[in-house]
């Protein structure tokens, strides 16, 4: 893993460390008493205790990822699949394309961009992906929208550094430099 999306990935797991919420408060419709049965009241009261504790799991995920244990990145996060926050998929697609599993790095990519639209990280490294491994038309679709995102704050943005740092690997993707004759 290169030092750039090493340090693209921590900045993300950085800002997404507070998204996560817990099972109950995204259930939603099921019923308390659903909730409180067997399998599911297991789950969260064990996911609510991780929650809490600062995430154990996701630190541990990244440490695998950055160690290059991609296998062993993906079988923390395994358990925690059905409340994964943007930034557990984030994680999970970056694992499966350390594996040369670029359609499961995309769904986790597009799943963490369902949750959050404008979710940079995942954005870049949807175009990068697409760029390298997949649709040139979704990558450049996507350069665009980041490019007009950047110029659009002028550099005074929160994420103006990761912006800039994302368009300039995707062009290096999508524009590999022609060494001159």
């Amino acid at each position: 893993m290169t030092p750039t999306i090493r340090s693209a990935l921590l900045f993300a797991v950085l800002l997404g460390a507070g998204l996560a919420a817990p099972l109950a408060a995204q259930v939603g419709t099921i019923q308390q008493q659903q909730l409180e049965s067997c399998f599911l009241g297991d789950q969260n009261s064990r996911l609510v205790g991780q929650h809490l504790s600062g995430e154990i799991y996701t630190n541990r995920a990244v440490a695998a990822l950055e160690a290059g244990d991609f296998k062993r990145s993906l079988a923390i996060l395994r358990p925690y699949r059905m409340t994964a926050s943007i930034t557990d998929l984030l994680i999970s697609g970056m694992a499966h394309a350390g594996l040369a599993e670029y359609s499961a790095a995309r769904k986790d990519y597009e799943g963490a961009l369902h949750k959050r639209r404008n979710f940079t990280a995942a954005q870049i490294a949807l175009a990068e992906l697409e760029a390298g491994h997949g649709d040139k038309a979704v990558a450049l679709k996507l350069l665009q929208d980041l490019t007009a995102r950047r110029d659009a704050c002028h550099g005074t943005c929160a994420d103006a550094a990761e912006l800039g740092s994302g368009i300039d690997r995707i062009n290096a993707v999508l524009l590999p430099v022609v060494p001159a004759h």
